[in-house]
């Protein structure tokens, strides 16, 4: 979190005053674990802001209008935002955070604002106790995860138990979903080929996360993907569309991927259109990662970016 924070604010230029400005109503306590989360991540933001500021020393900010920046960003609407350029950058970063962890409507903004304001003009109490800022946010973005997992995990198990009653729909031991759009004639791949795939995929809201480019097939080591790709493909020839309808366990787990564009537990739905198939070369057929590894692998790398 910090190591994104510090490069936001290096990247923003030195706040300029205009005449609009937005304001956010003064917190002067703590009532949940929500309000106390939002108000510790404004307070680490703080730390983050200070240094930046006395590292420019004669030009260093003016907190008053880095505070209104922050608040044009979070209330107003696209057309305004176009002053205050750090407070907008550190609004843009408060907002993004809460979309990715899905904290919006449960943390508010301006518990955050007021958290780094705090720690900006030095408040000699602040609302919460600085040494347990980090514990605490720890265990909060712990038992953010949970919820989130959880609740993926309820919503996607819905999702495929509707899409089961369909007759055009099969299901694999696994627990992958696929209907057959149309059947192709070609060589069916394995897990050493080599596929070139048109694609789409979609999360179980229809929001679509990635796909191949138009007139560019995809093309790429089936042993390289998700566990419901390399099962689903396994169960094409060539010149086949598929719909793939993939549980969690069998796409990016209990963690989601890196990117925070595919969450925890979240069902895929994948539109596939297998063009090719072909042995790898004998030199590129590596042992592959179980899916115990896989999933070990994926919670590592969480848990280092969650340290950063």
């Amino acid at each position: 979190m910090k190591k994104i924070i510090t490069t936001v604010i290096l990247a923003a230029v030195v706040v300029s005053c205009n005449k609009s400005g937005g304001s956010l109503e003064t917190v002067n306590k703590l009532e949940n674990k929500d309000h106390k989360a939002g108000y510790a991540y404004g307070m680490n933001m703080g730390e983050q802001v200070k240094g930046y500021s006395e590292s420019l020393k004669a030009d260093s900010l003016n907190y008053d209008e880095l505070q209104k920046g922050i608040a044009d960003y979070l209330k107003a609407d696209k057309k305004s935002r176009d002053s205050y350029a750090t407070g907008q950058q550190i609004g843009k970063t408060i907002s993004d955070f809460l979309k990715m962890q899905k904290l919006e409507g449960v943390v508010d903004e301006k518990y955050i604002v007021q958290g780094m304001m705090d720690v900006l003009k030095k408040k000699k109490d602040p609302l919460f106790a600085k040494d347990s800022v980090d514990t605490f946010m720890r265990q909060y973005m712990q038992d953010n995860v949970t919820r989130i997992q959880n609740e993926n995990k309820a919503k996607g198990d819905k999702f495929l138990a509707e899409k089961k009653k369909d007759s055009k729909i099969k299901a694999t031991e696994s627990g992958l979903l696929y209907e057959v759009v149309s059947e192709g004639t070609g060589a069916t791949p394995n897990e050493n080929s080599i596929v070139e795939v048109n694609y789409i995929g979609q999360t179980s809201d229809g929001v679509e996360f990635d796909a191949s480019k138009k007139g560019e097939p995809a093309k790429f080591p089936l042993r390289n993907v998700i566990q419901g790709w390399k099962e689903g493909l396994q169960l094409m020839k060539v010149g086949s569309k598929y719909k793939f309808y993939i549980p969690g366990n069998l796409a990016y787990g209990e963690f989601g991927d890196q990117s925070g564009k595919i969450g925890p537990n979240e069902v895929l739905v994948f539109d596939v259109e297998l063009i090719s198939a072909e042995d790898a070369p004998a030199q590129q057929q590596q042992p592959q990662l179980t899916p115990e590894q896989m999933q070990q692998l994926q919670q590592q790398m969480q848990q280092q970016q969650g340290g950063n």
